[in-house]
């Protein structure tokens, strides 16, 4: 069967040459492509009137009410924030869809208030408003009603719009009358964070808390806190006592540790603990020894106290896989790799303050220590050289399991001796294959540094053909891995009136970028170059 195009060629061919046959053949044609129409009209039809009943809800409304329940719960699920490195959450609209869904029909309340698990999430935002009662009470009393004896999540937030009339005192009593009405349910408490984004206020009164019942929060195991504790100092206390009363709290993340009290505590469960601004040392052992099943610790360390260095049995933490400390100082470094030992540890971040001295010793001893199986490492801001960083990448702790490194020496550019380090390369074929040095790094495949543009840009270039290949081009596969991810700063220097091209550095990782299984993303900033591979 000839297509339109087709015939409508044979037609102007027909004219030309008169030949009979060919106007019977597209005739032909043409009465099969009519034949054709009303089954395509029909299938049109049917999309038709399924969009249609769509739009009329005819088919949702034949679901049964269990299914309806279900599809309902699901409105809730949790979204992910990777810009934000957050873990997966609860929209912060997602307290509005159940009264959504109840608004829409008869069918659709009756379900949604059948359905506890509906009214769980309460996202309560305050604004600074002198009208004390638009905090919306009857949402809270709706939700703790209709959820009746589920799990609560609960987000409380206080946000400064900028208005010159905003009465303090009203938001700070607002925020006081709002905790205390949700008090009395704290032991359905599974989640809580509260969030107040503004400028500390001044002579205004100081709210008070109704006291947590003795039975405390057995249910809670995450507490978010987004605030600066010194500007609201009424409400840490609060929080220390309700950290207190929660015996069972997986994950912590803090704003800033001053004023909570961790010598009383004890948390078991506890997975999680961040602390986003500040926390002295003494507590962050505290949190060491009383936590046997932390896993992730990431703190930024402030006013450190010298703690003596004595030779008591260390702290085993055997589940602890991710460490980040920031900010430290040579004494905190030092009391860490003497007191901990942390066999599980596969992802080792330490950022030192104002490029502090670096104790070699204490840390072989602790790479000794622990014999964990490093996946990551990342020394920035500390004063190491680079023969005390060359041993550590040849310990067994790290060199067969590295996967990702980031270097940022005292002097932020890698040394020249580093890079080529870092550079594989394959034996020579006057080396005995049975005395060939082993590969360096053998599972690295992602690597972060600082280079100088004009001095590094050819060892650079060696590297990244060293670790970044096709290996369909190899008979045999290389004992090193392909590197997936490049974070490679360039360092330009600025000169008045003078302009300085690297135009070959990027044609050397375009190059790369068309190459067989990898990908990168090029991002400039100013006279700052950073190579992303994805």
């Amino acid at each position: 069967m000839g297509t339109p195009t087709q015939i409508t060629e044979g037609l102007s061919l027909f004219s030309s040459s008169n030949e009979l046959s060919f106007a019977r053949q597209y005739m032909h044609d043409l009465d099969q492509n009519l034949q054709h129409i009303p089954i395509y009209f029909q299938k049109l039809t049917e999309l038709r009137l399924q969009c249609e009943a769509l739009f009329r809800g005819n088919g949702f409304r034949k679901l049964p009410l269990e299914l309806m329940s279900e599809i309902f719960v699901h409105c809730l699920e949790p979204v992910s924030c990777p810009d934000a490195g957050e873990s997966c959450r609860p929209h912060t609209q997602s307290s509005g869809i159940p009264f959504v869904l109840s608004q829409v029909c008869r069918q659709w309340r009756t379900v949604a208030l059948s359905t506890p698990a509906l009214w769980t999430f309460l996202n309560v935002v305050i604004p600074y408003t002198n009208d004390v009662g638009t905090v919306h009470p009857n949402f809270i009393n709706c939700c703790l009603e209709r959820s009746r004896i589920l799990p609560l999540r609960i987000v409380l937030s206080a946000f400064d719009q900028g208005d010159e009339e905003t009465d303090g005192e009203d938001t700070l009593q607002i925020i006081s009358r709002t905790i205390n009405r949700l008090i009395p349910e704290c032991s359905r408490w599974e989640s809580f964070e509260l969030m107040i984004d503004s400028d500390p206020w001044l002579d205004v009164s100081t709210p008070s808390f109704r006291p947590i019942p003795p039975t405390g929060t057995p249910t809670l195991r995450s507490i978010h806190i987004h605030i600066q504790s010194k500007h609201f100092s009424w409400i840490v206390a609060w929080i220390s006592e309700l950290m207190s009363s929660s015996p069972n709290l997986q994950e912590i993340c803090l704003t800033s540790a001053d004023g909570i009290q961790f010598a009383d505590i004890s948390w078991d469960y506890l997975q999680i603990f961040k602390i986003l601004e500040e926390i002295q040392m003494k507590d962050l052992f505290l949190l060491f020894m009383n936590c046997p099943g932390l896993q992730i610790c990431e703190a930024y360390l402030d006013t450190p106290v010298h703690l003596v260095i004595v030779s008591s049995p260390e702290i085993v933490m055997d589940h602890l896989h991710t460490l980040i400390l920031t900010c430290a100082k040579e004494t905190d470094l030092k009391a860490v790799f003497c007191w901990l030992t942390l066999p599980a540890l596969k992802v080792l971040a330490l950022s030192g303050f104002c490029n502090a001295e670096w104790p070699a010793e204490s840390f072989s001893n602790f790479l000794s220590r622990s014999e964990f199986s490093l996946e990551t490492l990342s020394l920035t801001k500390l004063a190491f050289t680079d023969a005390q960083l060359v041993s550590y990448l040849h310990h067994s702790s790290i060199h067969d399991s590295l996967e990702q490194l980031v270097i940022e020496p005292q002097g932020e550019i890698i040394s020249s001796f580093l890079l080529d380090f870092l550079t594989f390369k394959l034996p020579s074929s006057d080396t005995n294959t049975i005395h060939a040095p082993v590969p360096l790094l053998p599972k690295l495949n992602s690597i972060l540094f600082t280079v100088n543009a004009i001095t590094q840009a050819v060892a650079l270039r060696h590297f990244v053909a060293s670790r970044w290949y096709d290996t369909a081009t190899y008979e045999v596969p290389l004992p090193v891995a392909c590197l997936k991810h490049i974070y490679v700063r360039l360092t330009v220097p600025y000169a008045p009136n003078v302009k300085f091209s690297i135009d070959d550095i990027k044609h050397v990782f375009s190059r790369v970028c068309r190459s067989r299984g990898t990908a990168l993303k090029l991002e400039t900033v100013f006279t700052i170059f950073r190579f992303l591979g994805t």
